[in-house]
């Protein structure tokens, strides 16, 4: 069930957006990783590129963000992540410093984790066929008409995985943000709500089972 996270806060409006960004970069560093590096050494250039990219970026927001007394040793750790990953650490290690990154940064500048209202599911499968399924195909294994060359792939939402790693609100993230260095677009111009129902949608594909339509 989906719960408005309303939270007091010394975050301004300046301060929501490059503490979700820099959530988001954590996110897929820890979910992606795996696929990057294995033993040591580097398994997928492309991947390991965006792992690189996407911790370089998370401390810089960091570093960016308004003075707090958390501030210095999240700047600290998101530097140390970017350490790990340079030395190609294993994925055990590199998940566990950027969730744990991530959950601190959260806390310390809290921002709205969930929506107002519930997602419906039926309009987030009508808008996902309507503007997503080219890429990521119509059963969310990433084989769209649209998928073909692009580098990298789009993802596979029925990658059970992975989906037990990504949350909704790191699907929402990205559809609002898109991901740079990738066909994947930011959705920001659509209201809020299609991008939570796109998110509720887009992360069933995995466990169809699970889906409630009301």
């Amino acid at each position: 069930m989906f719960v408005a996270i309303m939270l007091v806060s010394p975050a301004s409006a300046q301060t929501t957006a490059p503490v979700q960004t820099a959530w988001r970069l954590l996110d897929y560093v820890a979910v992606d990783y795996p696929e990057a590096v294995k033993g040591g050494q580097i398994v997928s250039p492309t991947e390991y590129a965006e792992m690189t990219e996407f911790s370089a970026s998370a401390r810089e927001r960091i570093t960016s963000l308004a003075s707090s007394s958390a501030k210095a040793d999240l700047a600290r750790r998101a530097t140390a992540l970017e350490r790990l990953i340079a030395a190609k650490a294993p994925a055990e290690a590199v998940g566990t410093a950027a969730r744990s990154l991530a959950a601190d940064l959260i806390a310390a500048y809290p921002v709205p984790l969930a929506p107002a209202v519930a997602p419906n599911y039926p309009r987030g499968q009508a808008l996902f066929n309507q503007n997503c399924a080219s890429c990521h195909a119509m059963t969310g294994d990433g084989k769209g008409p649209k998928s073909v060359g692009l580098d990298p792939p789009p993802i596979a939402f029925i990658d059970k995985a992975r989906a037990r790693e990504r949350s909704r609100f790191a699907f929402y993230q990205v559809l609002e943000q898109g991901i740079d260095g990738t066909s994947m677009e930011s959705f920001a111009d659509r209201p809020l709500q299609d991008r939570w129902d796109l998110a509720l949608y887009a992360g069933t594909f995995a466990f169809p089972a699970r889906v409630r339509t009301h």
